[in-house]
């Protein structure tokens, strides 16, 4: 026992606080402070290479977690010392992402760090599945030279199961974090994906109802459990499709790659009202204008690689309609 690393018992102890019923409110929270500060120290303070993947990593789901918040009643004082407790892991997860540098070599840490980000990128709370994909674009910024094509893939996957997600904040957090992925990768993988996404952003738009014959009411009514389904599946192709699209466009600020007017195009049949959400519709004129504005520079040489059809299809969307036109 002497012997023993106490690290290892460290771990074990902070890593039991949050699944564990013997602690009263106050003393969870005082002990996941705890953990906050060691995963402070071991960033600022420790040996990156040893205390990171032995110390570091095995925290990363109890950081995340503590960050959800309780639904129940509870007093102005807990509700004070709850938020003290999310506020410090907040910055601590950021410190993580953005300070702890893998040692090259050790693709098993970065693995083991995506197989988490992975894990929460699923977590039924929103706040936490925003805070992973926030990770992610920082983690992947760090180490975008490190990365294998199965890191690449990881990361990619993670971030595009984040785009259909329910809640805006996540979503956009999604869209920002795969820009810079897809603005790391080579031009002929981006353009690959792209046409892949414009297809199915394209069979994603709604289509017109066809007029049916009366049907009695059983049947009208699992017609109508179907068709709801159908239409939900229908709208998260269609808001991963365009906001990967959007990604791909916001990944080239300045240059012109071919898929980029392709892109635009695809995207601009997704502004109208009768065809999508209203958060897609407003990501793509989001995107067309913020295209516009980055391009503005050197506009007169990017507009040639427009066909005339695909700039109409962006002056659609971006050009607002005069009062007197």
């Amino acid at each position: 026992q002497a012997s023993k690393d106490p690290g290892v018992e460290i771990i074990s102890q902070l890593m039991s606080v949050s699944n564990s019923d013997k602690y009263s409110f106050k003393e969870k929270h005082q002990a996941l402070s705890t953990a906050q500060k060691f995963l402070s120290c071991c960033v600022h303070w420790g040996d990156a290479k040893h205390e990171f993947s032995e110390y570091i990593i095995p925290l990363l789901p109890l950081a995340f977690k503590s960050l959800q918040t309780t639904d129940d009643e509870v007093s102005s004082d807990h509700r004070g010392i709850e938020a003290e407790t999310v506020k410090g892991f907040r910055f601590t997860i950021a410190d993580i992402s953005s300070s702890c540098v893998v040692p090259i070599g050790a693709s098993q840490d970065m693995i083991r760090v995506l197989t988490t980000l992975k894990d929460m990128s699923q977590h039924q709370h929103w706040q936490i599945r925003q805070a992973a994909a926030h990770f992610l674009q920082c983690f992947q910024g760090c180490h975008k030279y490190l990365f294998s094509q199965e890191l690449d893939d990881m990361a990619m996957d993670i971030a595009i199961s984040l785009l259909a997600d329910d809640r805006r904040e996540v979503s956009n957090a999604a869209t920002s974090t795969l820009t810079g992925i897809l603005a790391a990768l080579p031009l002929g993988v981006v353009s690959g994906l792209v046409s892949k996404y414009i297809l199915i952003a394209n069979k994603s738009l709604k289509k017109k109802n066809k007029k049916k014959m009366e049907t009695p009411q059983q049947q009208r009514v699992e017609e109508s459990d179907a068709e709801a389904a159908k239409s939900k599946a229908r709208a998260k192709r269609q808001q991963k499709s365009v906001y990967f699209l959007c990604a791909a466009v916001l990944g080239r600020p300045y240059d012109m790659p071919k898929f980029v007017p392709e892109a635009l195009t695809a995207l601009s049949k997704h502004s109208f009202e009768q065809r999508a959400s209203l958060s897609v519709r407003e990501v793509v004129k989001m995107c067309c204008s913020e295209f516009k504005r980055t391009h503005t520079d050197n506009w007169e040489a990017h507009k040639k690689q427009f066909t005339r059809e695909q700039m109409e299809a962006l002056e659609d969307v971006v050009s607002t309609p005069h009062y007197y036109a």
